[in-house]
């Protein structure tokens, strides 16, 4: 029973971290990625409001692992976390005009074989507390995360292009 509730609280980290990802995406549609931009938006990238929210959970995890409940306070704690802070991002203004294309989907299909990775380690582990450190982090670094999916899809695209151009 408890694995089925360990994998229900993966949907609200799940809609979380896509929503993040959509928005960044679209950032990325049309922004030109420098230091100058970086530092601009560094807020915006490592939000602290979510790194005090994991900071909780890290807290109750370690320090109170010897309780009766913990298992079940660190799984709606989790699941509690991830849901605020996607209700939290639906309410902020996005005013980016710009759209995912189609274009994009090689990249949103990269960043969903990333999201795979620790849901795999779950159930080759069935380590729920490691599991959930790894997606805060994902959802920390979320930003990082999409930047380097786009990086890894437009070099695969440019080896493809050049391939293809070659075989003519």
């Amino acid at each position: 029973m408890q694995k089925f509730f360990v994998y229900l609280t993966f949907i609200p980290w799940f809609l979380y971290f896509v929503e993040i990802a959509k928005n960044f995406l679209k950032i990325l549609a049309n922004t030109k990625i420098n230091k100058e931009w970086f530092k601009k938006n560094f807020f915006y990238l490592f939000r602290f409001d979510s790194l005090i929210l994991f900071a909780i959970f890290i807290f109750f995890a370690k320090f109170y692992k010897d309780a009766n409940q913990i298992k079940l306070v660190k799984i709606l704690l989790f699941s509690a976390i991830n849901l605020f802070l996607y209700i939290n991002t639906l309410y902020e203004k996005h005013d980016n005009p710009n759209h995912i294309t189609p274009k994009d989907i090689s990249t949103i299909l990269i960043l969903l074989l990333v999201i795979l990775i620790p849901i795999i380690f779950y159930i080759a582990t069935g380590k729920y507390t490691i599991t959930y450190y790894i997606l805060f982090a994902y959802s920390f670094f979320s930003c990082l995360i999409v930047m380097l999916s786009k990086v890894i899809n437009d070099l695969i695209v440019k080896i493809v292009r050049r391939k293809n151009n070659g075989n003519k």
